[in-house]
């Protein structure tokens, strides 16, 4: 099961690096009243790299709460 997690990390590292070096053109990202240019790129890597750190927070969160759960059934249970 770890081989085939490190596979797939490796096949999606490599598809982000080809469409990195495919898409350098600039764009203008406009949000609210903020806008600013950027390539396309660099705007998905940014969005595939928050993407990551909110699912590992949230993983991490989930993983805390079932562990504060599981110790206060084991409590109770004495």
């Amino acid at each position: 099961m770890h081989n085939v997690k490190i596979i797939c990390i490796l096949i999606l590292l490599i598809a982000v690096a080809i469409f990195t070096f495919q898409n350098t053109t600039a764009v203008e990202i406009k949000f609210l009243i903020w806008s600013h240019n950027m390539s396309v790129s660099l705007m998905l890597l940014t969005a595939l790299f928050s993407g990551i750190i909110i699912g590992m927070v949230l993983s991490f969160l989930n993983a805390r709460r079932k562990s504060k759960q599981e110790s206060t059934a084991y409590t109770q249970q004495s």
